[in-house]
């Protein structure tokens, strides 16, 4: 099984991708892939309407999202790992997801994970997965953390264990064989 991972956080150790790790902790023989979005050259979509007159089906714009492309092709698992800015998924996030329009016919039968960390709210990004992934056919599976607590002070997701025990469990589930036994 073949997993790829889009970090749209800035920070590499913050707590959507420790949400991350413990998510592939409980995965199992399975083959990932890291993709740091504030890392890599991505432009945004330009509305072109190339890539869905091209035979591949690709974005006209040769960056770093051909390496998330060829990635996605061949996994089984995606995952999205996203703090909220400002109500809604991160720009590094949204701009991966807006170049996805080039390959939205190969997101059938592809599960992915939606993890979202938030302080105040995080309805706008979980209602984006409910209402695309159906249409396309994908198997969807959203956690998410709020990393704020009564006191409007910020909590590090390592002091909520309850949800990262949830990601390594959804990882575990995911990814556990099979029994191909035929009787």
């Amino acid at each position: 099984m073949k997993i790829i991972v889009l970090y749209g956080s800035p920070h590499r150790a913050g707590n959507s991708a420790i949400l991350a790790d413990f998510f592939l902790q409980g995965t199992q023989r399975c083959k990932v892939q890291h993709f740091y979005l504030n890392e890599m050259q991505i432009r945004p979509c330009q509305g072109c309407e190339k890539c869905l007159t091209n035979i591949e089906n690709f974005c006209a714009i040769k960056d770093d999202m051909q390496k998330i492309y060829s990635a996605f092709i061949e996994a089984d698992i995606i995952v999205f790992a996203t703090p909220m800015y400002w109500g809604y998924m991160t720009a590094q996030m949204k701009t991966v997801i807006d170049r996805m329009e080039a390959i939205t016919d190969r997101f059938k039968d592809k599960t992915f994970v939606v993890l979202i960390t938030y302080r105040h709210h995080c309805q706008s990004t979980v209602a984006f997965f409910e209402r695309v992934c159906p249409y396309f056919g994908v198997d969807l599976h959203i956690i998410t953390c709020r990393t704020m607590n009564g006191e409007e002070c910020d909590i590090p997701i390592t002091a909520i264990p309850d949800k990262l025990l949830e990601a390594c469990t959804l990882g575990k589930m995911l990814t556990k064989p099979r029994n191909t036994t035929v009787r």
